[in-house]
């Protein structure tokens, strides 16, 4: 249904200039100062306290054994939402696809994405891009470090500016992996560089291809800001 590209270093950000999510408007510079601003309080109020979405590091389930589905069990379309922490009820939506194979670990899995548009949050919109294998633990845990990727401005929620970022998505994969969620950190490098620890990110699997699911934004199933 999607799409087999070669990952292409380029494509930097699906998900992702949060920094180029937030700053690159009409005033880039005066709204980067305003994020940075904020920026600072936040991260002074989360101090002593760090983790994801979910209070144990947003990675949605696993611990307690093994949690694997079967290598190929839980492969097909998804939709996701990354959540950029400045203002995560507007997040990147991707039209995504899962494919999980056996390894020596046990299970590994990649992924494919389609970015969509930000305006209906259905028409695709710019090259697709492939990400992985990734090794998930029998815990059903993983980390998985994408290449620098970029997505197009009609993409971005907030500014309309073209995203690039390099970033690592921590969570779980267990049976029956209907959802999957975690934590989203890594750096913006455009058009102004940015942390974005603090960010989310959550897949859901499409049972209708006309209807895709209502984006939520973390492991505690927040919704995203409706449309206008």
């Amino acid at each position: 249904m999607l799409f087999s590209r070669p990952i292409r270093t380029t494509l930097a950000s699906a998900t992702f200039s949060c920094a180029a999510l937030l700053a690159g408007c009409a005033d880039p510079q005066g709204r980067y100062d305003d994020f940075e601003t904020r920026d600072t309080a936040i991260r002074e109020d989360q101090g002593s306290g760090e983790g994801g979405s979910d209070g144990e590091g947003g990675s949605g389930g696993g611990g307690g054994g093994s949690c694997l589905p079967e290598a190929g069990a839980p492969d097909g379309d998804f939709f996701f939402s990354l959540s950029a922490y400045l203002s995560p009820r507007a997040p990147i939506v991707f039209l995504s696809k899962l494919t999980t194979e056996a390894s020596d670990g046990g299970l590994s899995f990649s992924l494919s994405f389609q970015p969509l548009e930000a305006a209906d949050r259905k028409t695709p919109t710019g090259e697709p891009f492939d990400v992985g294998p990734y090794e998930v633990s029998a815990d059903g845990q993983f980390t998985a470090e994408l290449p620098t990727i970029v997505v197009p401005g009609n993409a971005n929620p907030i500014s309309g500016s073209e995203l690039e970022a390099t970033i690592t998505l921590t969570g779980a994969l267990c049976a029956p992996a209907d959802f999957v969620c975690g934590d989203v950190t890594g750096t913006a490098t455009r058009p102004i560089a940015l942390d974005l620890k603090g960010s989310t990110f959550a897949m859901e699997r499409i049972t209708d291809p006309s209807s895709y699911p209502a984006p939520v934004i973390n492991c505690d199933r927040d919704p995203a800001r409706p449309l206008p």
